[in-house]
């Protein structure tokens, strides 16, 4: 039996976990073969390729991300395959079947135990005994890992979904993992060796998509340690925390790791109580503050936080609140998200108690309630759009770590002013504080040579490196690492800069700046990795 499995992921970099399982437990008498698409490939290209072999069954995933471009698929695939059994799965058809009235089956929930006994029916042309699945978010140890060898040509440049455990023992009312009633995790011994299967094969980056990846902490923390011994100095791994569960033993564990062995995820989400109380969350910000600066400081960790606008009882004032101590901790990303009523969450079955004006169609955005305007959101839009352009890729973040230090306003209204501006970070800094123009040139500068970005070198600083490279023992000292390179390969990997303050540096990081001035070199001996974090840039006084 010939079965399609068929994703529309949301980008390219993304790749679809429940397939990959299917297609490692589908029954010896299967052809699984995994077709991964995105919603911005063209429908009818999308079409022609599935259409363009007899498929028995086709099975697909459907979220938020792609439930539109399912629904125009399935009536051209039901048209021309009408002997081709349409399979649906994932969190749209579980919540919203009637959405979907031209699949032959909906499954709902983990399919462990009814996937094999489902395609067994198919294959004998009987109709399955049972509507569809009601699994719950346990492991089957029957089940198998996802990957295997022949996967990693693909999966090389592209985000690689594992899972060490399902559910989530919180419910906030505004996630999906809140319908989930237990919480499932597979056995440690089976966790380090599918973990070293990503480790061998140098995967770039590995998203756990645990929800609550350190609980319970203590096996949180042995999982932290086994990567930490096998780290291969390729691999990050992405994980999902939850700020109060992150203890003294935690943070000792981020402080010692390597380089980018970890990226983490914390939705503080918000700050206001009574918001707080509505998504069933309790406000720990006195204990986790302390916490996050240090994670944040951090110069081995990439900290990435998540807020959520529109929220039942935040005002915009409560917002701006929430994002100023938020924005305080200096994460090296702020996600500013929206809240989405989706199908099967507290807040949508809630949405008239609160004034919820939002999208009927996905991603189910709130566009206003009762609390905050659209008018007000659509501010927040723009701040969003600015910290995903600029602050977020860390392309100018000495630059804004000093701007946040010196800037007399909150930290809401700072970035505010820098989004509604509309202009390149450097000017429109000096465009709000003209008395410290120079400095945002300079530190706007440095950033440009530390992101390895097209730099504007004077004759100064091109006649600074010929000259650095005529002295042989002055380059094998500082360059050891190049002692095999000829001249001419060091040249294309190094630049001086020189700049009109005296830069003060410590542990390889910018801390502070006085009268004088600078010269810097930059070693690009790791430009061009493909890894989350874009600095990979050494540098040293001269």
């Amino acid at each position: 039996m010939k079965i399609g499995l068929i994703g529309l992921n949301s980008q390219f970099v993304h790749s679809n976990l429940a397939l990959y399982y299917l297609r490692e437990n589908a029954p010896n008498f299967c052809q699984c073969t995994i077709k991964e698409y995105t919603v911005n490939d063209p429908i009818l290209s999308v079409f022609y390729d599935i259409t363009a072999e007899h498929w028995d069954v086709l099975a697909l995933s459907v979220y938020i991300w792609n439930k539109e471009t399912v629904a125009k698929l399935l009536p051209l695939l039901k048209a021309v395959c009408p002997e081709t059994t349409i399979i649906l799965g994932g969190p749209e058809p579980t919540y919203a079947p009637e959405d979907f009235p031209l699949a032959d089956y909906i499954v709902y929930g983990a399919l462990e135990n009814t996937w094999e006994d489902l395609l067994v029916c198919l294959s004998k042309k009987e109709k399955p005994n049972f509507p569809g699945v009601n699994g719950a978010p346990q492991f089957s140890q029957n089940w198998k890992f996802p990957y295997v060898e022949n996967d990693l040509k693909q999966l090389k440049n592209r985000l690689v979904y594992y899972e060490t455990s399902r559910g989530c023992p919180y419910h906030c009312g505004f996630c999906l993992s809140s319908a989930e009633k237990s919480t499932g995790f597979l056995p440690m011994e089976r966790v380090k060796k599918e973990l070293q299967f990503f480790l061998a094969a140098k995967i770039p980056v590995v998203k756990l998509v645990d929800r609550t990846f350190n609980y319970p902490t203590a096996r949180a923390k042995e999982i932290m340690k086994f990567l930490m011994e096998n780290f291969n100095g390729v691999t990050t791994f992405h994980l999902e925390l939850k700020g109060e569960l992150i203890d003294e033993e935690m943070l000792k564990l981020f402080r010692d790791a390597p380089q980018n062995l970890f990226q983490v995820e914390i939705g503080i989400q918000t700050l206001n109580d009574d918001a707080l109380k509505a998504s069933k969350r309790k406000n720990h910000w006195e204990k986790t503050k302390a916490v996050y600066k240090t994670m944040g400081a951090l110069p081995n960790l990439h900290t990435h936080f998540d807020l959520i606008a529109g929220l039942p009882y935040e005002d915009y004032a409560s917002f701006k609140n929430s994002f100023n101590e938020a924005m305080s901790i200096f994460p090296s990303h702020m996600q500013l998200g929206f809240l989405k009523l989706l199908p099967g969450t507290k807040f949508q079955a809630e949405g008239d108690e609160h004034g919820y004006i939002a999208q009927e169609y996905p991603p189910y955005e709130v566009v206003e309630n009762q609390y905050i305007s659209h008018g007000e959101l659509g501010e927040l839009k723009k701040i969003d759009k600015f910290l995903d352009q600029y602050y977020n890729k860390e392309i100018y973040k000495n630059l804004f770590r000093f701007a946040m230090d010196y800037c007399p306003l909150p930290l809401f209204d700072l970035f505010h002013s820098l989004a509604v501006s509309e202009k390149e970070p450097v000017l429109a800094l000096q465009e709000l504080f003209p008395e410290k123009s120079t400095l945002w040139e300079t530190l706007g500068r440095f950033d440009t040579f530390l992101g390895g970005r097209k730099i504007q070198v004077t004759q100064g600083e091109e006649k600074a490196v010929r000259e650095f490279l005529k002295d042989e023992e002055r380059v094998k000292t500082l360059l050891p690492h190049y002692q095999d390179f000829p001249v001419r390969e060091i040249y294309k990997r190094i630049r001086i800069g020189h700049f009109p303050f005296k830069l003060l540096v410590e542990n390889g990081l910018l801390v502070g700046f006085e009268s004088g001035i600078s010269e810097i070199l930059f070693d690009y001996k790791s430009k061009g990795q493909k890894r989350i974090n874009s600095n990979f840039t050494d540098f040293m006084l001269l």
